[in-house]
């Protein structure tokens, strides 16, 4: 399947401008200098005249079409330039955040792990700080089942 958009791919839109060229002038425009030909029937001499009008505009499309093609080369140059600076500059960003994202990934997990258990420097009792109970006894005490009285 072919593509029929360039947008965002470097590659194709360097090779599209490689190839951009701007066909030569024919060499029938070259009449466009000499005078038309008065001599002979009306109709000759107005078909001399509309042939020195028709090569005098088509000469002017092709050079429009060329001037066209160049400009058409040269921006598909410049996008693509400017697509693979921001290409860059973007990965660079990211890189930049992921870093950043880890490193904060890894305080929280330091903190994290640091402060659910260090040791009372004043007892040297270690606790849990995320319950206020000592470490060594457990966070729930077992229930103590007492049998019914009778009377």
């Amino acid at each position: 399947m072919a593509a029929t958009h360039i947008n965002g791919d470097t590659e194709a839109m360097n090779a599209y401008s490689g190839k951009l060229t701007a066909p030569a002038m024919p060499p029938s425009l070259a009449r466009l200098g000499t005078p038309p030909n008065l001599s002979g029937l009306f109709e000759g001499i107005a078909m001399s005249v509309l042939d020195k009008a028709a090569t005098a505009a088509m000469s002017a499309l092709l050079t429009k079409v060329t001037g066209d093609m160049v400009t058409d080369s040269t921006k598909v140059k410049t996008a693509a330039a400017g697509y693979t600076a921001a290409d860059v500059t973007s990965a660079l960003t990211l890189a930049t955040s992921a870093t950043k994202v880890i490193k904060q990934g890894v305080d929280l997990v330091k903190k994290a792990a640091g402060s659910a258990q260090q040791p009372d420097k004043s007892t040297g009792d270690t606790a849990d700080k995320s319950t206020g109970k000592p470490a060594d006894k457990p966070a729930v005490q077992p229930a103590v089942i007492t049998p019914p009285r009778t009377v």
